[in-house]
């Protein structure tokens, strides 16, 4: 699995390309881009319409660029830690979900980053920030699982 991960740093930094990638459809279909490209479709414009009405809520739309890179920055991040865990996870038992621990120190700890970033957003609260959110996360959460079911109903 290191020499997997290795491979793909490789690549990112332009030493190798991706023939130099095993021929695998586990390992092309792990990623599960029918899922994936959607909810990250929904996930990104469903948190661009909550912000850009939070910002104009509180008389603060001048701030919508430097907030959304912000958000949208800090989203790729934990999108990164994510699938290397992943990668990780699938190389040590492929059959399991990454554990709930992890999914929750992820959850919370994204819930604190964006919350801040409202709260200087909005020059409000920490408390503020985070509840919003967690409203954005629910809601996104709660349309893109109402997506994916009528996409697999086609």
């Amino acid at each position: 699995m290191l020499r997997l991960l290795q491979t793909f740093f490789d690549i990112a930094v332009w030493r190798k390309g991706p023939q130099d990638l095993p021929a695998s459809r586990f390992l092309a279909t792990g990623l599960r881009l029918r899922t994936a490209v959607p909810m990250i479709a929904i996930d990104v414009l469903m948190l661009l319409g909550w912000l850009w009405a939070v910002l104009v809520f509180f008389s603060r739309g001048h701030r919508f660029l430097q907030t959304a890179t912000s958000l949208l920055g800090i989203g790729v991040l934990f999108g990164g830690i994510n699938i290397v865990a992943r990668a990780v996870q699938l190389a040590t038992d492929p059959a399991q979900d990454l554990p709930f621990f992890w999914q929750a120190l992820m959850f919370y700890a994204l819930a604190l980053m964006m919350g801040r970033i409202f709260m200087h957003a909005l020059d409000r609260g920490l408390i503020t920030g985070m509840a919003l959110t967690m409203a954005i996360v629910y809601s996104t959460n709660a349309v893109a699982q109402i997506t994916l079911s009528r996409m697999q109903g086609l």
